[in-house]
C-alpha cells in the first residue's frame, strides 16, 4: 500500500476510488481485507483512526475492528446485541452520521473513548449496504489537523462503501467457500483414518482435531456412555488440563451433556448463563455446542463444543458439529464391534483351552469288564459345560462310578466342576466310605464356592465279581436300575446337595445287578429338554425308550435316547449339558 497521505482536496474523487479498489481487491481473505480497509479510511478521510463493524450471521455476535492511524495492529473484538456505540445510531436511523462537536458529559464520546483508547473529538460513519442488505457500519475518528468532517468527506467515505460493501460481500463469499473446503477436507481426513484403523482413541483424537479447524473451539471434549453404570465419561478431551479430566464424568440427564444422552437431542447455546440445565465446570465458557452421537438408534455418547466468548457458535456450526459426530457415532461404533470381536476371539480361545483341559477330565473310553457293557457320553451345552462323568480304578474286579452336574453352565461351572473332581478323587484315595468321601467334598465345596452354587452327584463302586453296586445320591437325578424282570428302582439313597450346607451328613446303600439288568446314570439336561409345547422329555419317555431298546448294545441304547431328546427339543430353546452313563449285564 502506498503509505503517502493523500491530499484529498487535490485529487479527484474518481482517481481516489480506482486506487482504492486496487488496494481492496489486492488481497479478499476477510482478515487482510479488513486491515487494508482501515488504512484506506484513515488515510484517505485523513482520520487518526477508523473502524468497521460488521454484523454478525446465522446468530454469530458482530465484529467491530479498529485501527488506529500511528499503528500497525488492527484489534479486533466481539459486539453484544445490546452495544449502544456509533454502529448502533446509524443502522438505528439507516443513515450517516456526522458528529463534529461532542458536549463534555456525552454518553457517545465516552462509549468511542473506551473502546478505541482515545480521546474522541469529532467523528463520521455510514451504514454498508449491499442489494439493500445491511452488512455492517464504517466509522472514522478525530479528523487531522483539527479540522471538521464535512459533506465532501461524506461524499468520499459513501463512495467507498459502495466499493467496501461489494469487497466485503465477495470475501465473505470466499470466507464461506474456503471454510466449506475446510470442512469437505476435515471430513476427508476423518473418512481416511477411519478406513485404515480401528483404534479409537485415534480416530477420535482426530476428529476434535478436525474440528477445531473449521469451528470456534477452546474446549472439545468426546464422552462416551458407559453401559455398565450409564455414566458419561470423557475419552478424548482438547482444553482441558489432564488434572481436571476426572472432574468430567456426569450422570445420565445431569448438566447439558447428561441432557443431551438422555434424550438424543443437540443443544447449541451461545450464552450459557440463560440455560438452567448448565452445570459450570469451566468459568471461562460462555457459549457451548453438543449433540449426540447415535449408534443403532441408541445414544453411545457426546461431542460437546465450548467457546470463552458469548454467541461464538450458528446453525451451520451445529450441523457441521452433528456431521462430525455422526462420524464419531461410527468410530466408536467400529471399534467396539472390533474391540468385541476381539474379545470373543480370545473368549473362543480360552474356551477351547477350557474345553480340551476338561476334556482331559473326561475318560477316553469306557472300562473293559467281562460280563458288563458300559458306555457314557457327554454333551455340554456350551463350548464347557457343568456335567462329569468318570470311572476310577479302585482294586482289581471293582471300579467306581460318578457322575456330577453343577448349577449354571459355562466357564464359572466348569471350574467348580474341576474342583468337585480334584476332591473327589483326592477323598477317594484317602477314604473307603463313600458316605465319608461326600461328607468330606461337601465340607471343601462349602468353603470355597458361592452359597448359590452347588453340585448334584452321584457316587458308587461297582464290584464287577459280585455284582453289587453301593452308591450315595447327593441332590442327583436317580439312577435307574431296570431289573430284567421289568421292575425300574430308583437309587436315591445319600443326602443333599454338595456344597450348600456345611456338615451334612450322607447315607449308602448296595443293590445287585443280575443278568440282564441295565443301570442308567443321567442329568437333567435329558429330562428337562422341552419342546415348542414346553413339555419336558421327562423319566417316564426316557424309561420307555430304554425298555423298548434293552436288546441293544449300551452304546446303541445312548444313542438312541440322545436322538430322540434332540428330536423331541425345540430348537430355538437352549439345551442343557446331556451325560449319561449306561451299563448294562449281560
Amino acid at each position: 500500500m502506498n503509505k503517502k497521505s493523500p491530499e484529498t482536496n487535490s485529487r479527484s474523487v474518481e482517481r481516489l476510488l480506482i486506487e482504492a479498489s486496487h488496494i481492496l481487491n489486492l488481497d479478499l481473505e476477510l482478515e487482510s481485507l479488513l486491515k487494508n480497509i482501515l488504512n484506506i479510511l484513515s488515510e484517505y478521510l485523513m482520520a487518526e483512526a477508523s473502524a468497521i463493524l460488521l454484523l454478525g450471521v446465522e446468530g454469530r455476535r458482530s465484529e467491530l475492528s479498529t485501527f488506529i492511524s500511528d499503528q500497525d495492529a488492527v484489534c479486533c473484538v466481539s459486539v453484544p446485541a445490546d452495544d449502544k456505540g456509533v454502529a448502533a445510531l446509524v443502522i438505528d436511523k439507516k443513515s450517516p452520521l456526522i458528529i463534529n462537536e461532542f458536549s463534555a458529559d456525552d454518553q457517545l464520546k465516552k462509549i468511542v473513548d473506551q473502546k478505541l483508547k482515545i480521546s474522541t473529538r469529532n467523528l463520521m460513519a455510514i451504514p454498508i449496504i449491499r442489494k439493500e442488505k445491511y452488512l455492517g457500519v464504517i466509522e472514522v475518528f478525530n479528523k487531522k489537523n483539527s479540522e471538521d468532517f464535512n459533506n465532501k468527506d461524506l461524499a468520499i467515505m459513501t463512495a467507498l462503501g459502495d466499493q467496501i460493501a461489494l469487497t466485503v460481500a465477495n470475501a465473505k463469499l470466499i470466507d464461506q467457500a474456503q471454510r466449506k473446503s475446510n470442512e469437505a477436507q476435515s471430513l476427508y481426513e476423518v473418512g481416511k483414518l477411519m478406513s485404515g484403523t480401528l483404534r479409537l482413541e485415534e480416530l477420535l483424537e482426530l476428529i476434535v482435531d478436525q474440528v477445531s479447524h473449521v469451528v470456534n473451539v477452546d474446549v472439545a471434549t468426546i464422552f462416551v456412555v458407559d453401559p455398565a453404570d450409564g455414566s458419561i465419561k470423557d475419552i478424548v478431551s482438547k482444553g482441558i488440563p489432564e488434572d481436571q479430566r476426572q472432574h468430567l464424568t456426569v450422570k445420565m440427564g445431569q448438566g447439558i451433556v447428561g441432557w443431551v444422552a438422555k434424550t438424543g437431542q443437540s443443544v447449541l447455546l451461545n450464552d450459557v448463563s440463560e440455560d438452567t440445565k448448565y452445570i459450570s465446570m469451566r468459568p471461562q465458557t460462555k457459549s457451548e455446542i453438543a449433540v449426540p452421537l447415535i449408534s443403532r438408534d441408541k445414544v453411545v455418547g457426546v461431542f460437546n463444543v465450548e467457546s470463552d466468548e458469548l454467541d461464538a457458535y450458528s446453525q451451520t456450526d451445529l450441523e457441521l458439529l452433528e456431521t462430525f459426530g455422526s462420524q464419531a457415532a461410527v468410530s466408536i461404533e467400529r471399534a467396539i464391534l472390533y474391540q468385541q470381536s476381539i474379545e470373543q476371539k480370545a473368549l473362543e480361545e480360552e474356551l477351547a483351552i477350557a474345553r480340551r483341559i476338561q476334556q482331559t477330565f473326561l475318560p477316553e473310553k469306557a472300562p473293559v469288564v467281562p460280563g458288563l457293557d458300559i458306555a457314557g457320553i457327554n454333551i455340554p451345552s456350551e463350548a464347557v459345560g457343568g456335567d462329569y462323568y468318570d470311572y476310577i480304578d479302585i482294586v482289581k474286579n471293582q471300579f467306581g462310578i460318578a457322575i456330577g452336574d453343577v448349577s449354571g453352565k459355562g466357564i464359572g461351572a466348569a471350574l467348580i466342576m474341576a474342583a468337585f473332581r480334584a476332591s473327589l478323587k483326592a477323598e477317594i484315595r484317602n477314604n473307603y466310605a463313600i458316605r465319608t468321601i461326600f461328607a468330606k467334598v461337601n465340607s471343601l465345596l462349602y468353603e470355597s464356592i458361592e452359597r448359590e452354587n452347588y453340585v448334584t452327584s452321584v457316587y458308587g463302586v461297582l464290584d464287577a465279581k459280585n455284582r453289587v453296586f453301593t452308591f450315595s445320591n447327593a441332590g442327583h437325578n436317580p439312577p435307574l436300575l431296570f431289573k430284567s424282570d421289568s421292575r425300574i428302582i430308583d437309587l436315591t439313597e445319600g443326602g443333599l446337595a454338595l456344597g450348600m450346607f456345611p456338615g451334612s451328613q450322607y447315607e449308602e446303600r448296595p443293590v445287585y445287578i443280575d443278568n440282564g439288568d441295565i443301570l442308567l446314570f443321567y442329568t437333567d439336561g435329558v429330562t428337562e429338554a422341552q419342546n415348542k409345547n414346553n413339555e419336558e422329555f421327562g423319566e417316564n419317555r426316557l424309561k420307555k425308550l430304554v425298555r423298548q431298546s434293552k436288546e441293544s448294545s449300551a452304546r446303541e441304547i445312548i444313542n438312541r435316547v440322545v436322538d430322540s431328546v434332540q428330536q423331541f427339543k425345540d430348537p430355538s430353546k437352549p439345551l442343557d449339558d446331556l451325560t449319561m452313563i449306561l451299563i448294562k449285564c449281560l
